[in-house]
């Protein structure tokens, strides 16, 4: 079994895809109905900016999202870890990584997200004032992350990785040699990951609540309970780089054997089974016919369910009908990850300018979506005209 020797181009396609889904869930979360703003302590409100406009249909919307677009993009940056540690060694390759990790995230922490947050802090003092600004930022909302968790993250996860290569090279290796015999027999695949996946998922969940972030880490907060969640799907992108995965995984095109369209169904069913467990589950907790802890056991259930589904219809999809390169794929893939460092600022500026438009809730999110998207893309290309910033972002 040898490794993938380049990039498939409908990896970086899909990585560009998953990208603009962050760009949307931070977009849309000013604007579900559970959304919440906390004057006092804007860090624990939903978002950063919260509307009056509400809709439902958002709600779904983030529900969907939040199921597997982070988990995908562990995975997606995993599947080329490999190859790099084999080419450059561990040091080399932690190296490199620092540079391009390290510095976007030191500079989205240091400037990025705070210029993000200071339409909260107008909303909660009516000041702009950038010294009690920074006082309160710092030692009041105790240094909020953004968005840029996920870089520190995948920083911490190829640290690790370096290690085990390091002192283990052939664990990656036999760990894809095991999941390639086993792809022979979809059904037996499919209940490994599942269970594997609900293992780093439900225990922690239960035990450390569904939404809970560690606090009190300032720019290195990241969410407890997906913690071992996160890094599973990171440490599977990492074995399957070893082989020629997609040989092994998708079947005369078909992932596991199975169709775009099968993949697609079972996501939105999953996903349906989430909505229809989160309303009868708490319905069964009010009344007393489950405890909290069954009903959070349920949902996470279906959750897990719904991720995996959702990740097989994404990559079903681009795996099938990306072929060819077209240019502003190509563009948007080469600046998908500046975009996912530089977006927040504009998505929660837009945002606030747009709190007093009596405009319908859905064209408010568009303008948001649009607007944030067009000027990332436009502020990365620019910046990247400078061949030193381009190898960094």
């Amino acid at each position: 079994m040898k490794a993938t020797t380049h990039r498939a181009i409908w990896l970086d396609y899909l990585r560009s895809f998953v990208t603009m889904l962050v760009v949307a869930h931070h977009a849309a979360l000013a604007y579900p109905t559970f959304a919440r703003f906390n004057p006092a302590h804007y860090i624990w409100s939903t978002a950063p900016i919260v509307d009056d406009s509400r809709w439902y249909g958002f709600d779904v919307f983030i529900g969907f999202n939040d199921a597997f677009f982070m988990p995908l993009m562990f995975l997606l940056s995993g599947l080329f870890v490999y190859g790099g540690l084999r080419r450059k060694g561990s040091k080399k390759y932690v190296a490199d990584r620092l540079v391009r990790l390290g510095i976007p995230f030191l500079i989205a922490e240091l400037v990025l997200i705070p210029v993000a947050y200071l339409p909260s802090f107008y909303q909660s003092t009516q000041s702009f004032q950038l010294v009690p600004f920074g006082s309160d930022y710092v030692v009041d909302q105790q240094w909020p992350v953004g968005p840029p968790w996920f870089v520190w993250l995948l920083l911490s996860f190829d640290s690790i990785t370096a290690l085990l290569f390091n002192y283990k090279p052939s664990f990656f290796p036999a760990i894809a040699a095991r999941l390639a015999r086993l792809s022979q027999f979809p059904i037996r695949f499919g209940v490994l990951v599942y269970g594997v996946v609900a293992l780093s998922f439900i225990p922690l969940s239960l035990w450390v609540g569904q939404y809970t972030w560690v606090g009190h880490w300032g720019p290195f907060d990241f969410q407890l309970n997906r913690l071992l969640f996160y890094w599973l799907f990171f440490l599977l992108g990492n074995c399957l780089g070893t082989i020629d995965w997609q040989t092994y995984l998708f079947h005369q095109g078909k992932l596991l054997g199975r169709s775009q369209a099968f993949w697609l169904g079972l996501s939105l069913t999953c996903y349906a089974l989430v909505i229809i467990e989160s309303g009868w589950g708490a319905a069964q907790v009010k009344n007393g016919q489950l405890t909290a802890t069954e009903g959070y056991l349920l949902y996470d259930l279906v959750f897990v369910a719904s991720c995996l589904a959702s990740i097989g219809a994404c990559l079903s999809f681009f795996r099938n009908h990306v072929t060819t390169s077209i240019q502003i794929w190509d563009s948007l893939s080469a600046n998908a990850y500046g975009i996912y460092i530089v977006h927040y600022g504009f998505v929660t500026w837009l945002q606030f300018i747009l709190l007093p438009a009596d405009w319908p809730v859905l064209i408010k999110f568009l303008v948001v979506f649009l607007g944030a998207v067009s000027l990332s893309w436009l502020s990365c290309r620019l910046i990247r005209r400078s061949p030193l910033i381009a190898r960094v972002l």
